[in-house]
């Protein structure tokens, strides 16, 4: 099998290896903590984290208003504390190796108001914002803010294509990176198109390698492509390693971590 050389992401050099972000704590500041240790790229949940008292004991998410908007902020106020305690947790475990990246949702209740409240209370522990389950078109606003680098999921050329000409292209210098999630092999919040069969896989070669050419033409030749959804072993993907037309390619682990 062909080696795996460091690549750059973020403005930093890393292995390509990515932690896939899961939800519900399952991917969290200690996971991701000491998967960036290693020289990769951890990614926690900021979906509802997790967070603790005083003793380090864990908080329990438990809703006591009357009204639903007064339980929306309970929710919001465990969000925003649970995603700090994570990135807390994550960057002082990584001890300055490797990048730290908090996944979310955008379709999520707040997400905007949540990620952006855990980033302004978490000033430079979170490198990178990995974010899917929609077309995140106010992401890169953001992580300009912020000036954190930003990740977007897409599931096809045709859906980065649409996120770039609306928004991306204003921050080019923060795409630290754009994850091509496939819809018939990762188990996350995947999109199809209706010219897509869902009972009719399609290889990811090709749909990576439009998605590749198409970054070519918008000048992110050498912004890495995050290969999400049925990586169990690298030899099993050794034709992507170092391939020039696929250009710097990492390689995301969601399931078997665990």
């Amino acid at each position: 099998m062909k080696a795996i050389e460091a690549i750059r992401m973020g403005g930093f050099e890393v292995l390509p290896i990515v932690e896939g972000g899961k939800g519900i704590s399952v991917s969290n500041g200690r996971s991701s903590g000491h998967w960036a240790a290693t020289g990769g790229v951890g990614t926690f949940s900021a979906v509802n984290a997790d967070s603790y008292d005083e003793n380090g004991n864990l908080i329990s998410q438990v809703y006591r208003a009357s009204t639903r908007r007064e339980r929306h902020e309970e929710l919001v106020g465990y969000a925003v504390r649970g995603g700090i305690a994570q990135a807390r947790q994550a960057y002082e475990i990584a001890a300055g190796r490797g990048r730290i990246h908090a996944n979310i949702l955008w379709e999520m209740g707040a997400a905007e108001r949540i990620v952006s409240e855990v980033l302004e209370n978490a000033r430079g522990l979170i490198h990178g914002l990995t974010c899917g389950a929609g077309m995140p078109y106010r992401l890169s606003e953001i992580a300009s803010k912020f000036n954190v680098y930003y990740y977007p999921i897409v599931s096809s050329a045709r859906a980065f294509n649409a996120l770039w000409k609306r928004a991306y292209h204003k921050a080019a210098s923060l795409l630290g990176g754009v994850v091509y999630e496939d819809p018939w092999l990762a188990g996350g919040h995947n999109g199809l198109s209706n010219s897509e069969d869902p009972n009719i896989p399609e290889d990811p070669f090709p749909r990576v390698l439009a998605l590749r050419k198409l970054m070519r033409q918008f000048g992110l030749s050498e912004t890495p492509i995050i290969m999400a959804g049925g990586v169990w072993w690298l030899e099993e993907w050794e034709d992507w390693i170092s391939n020039r037309e696929l250009g710097p390619v990492a390689f995301q682990f969601g399931t078997r971590p665990l």
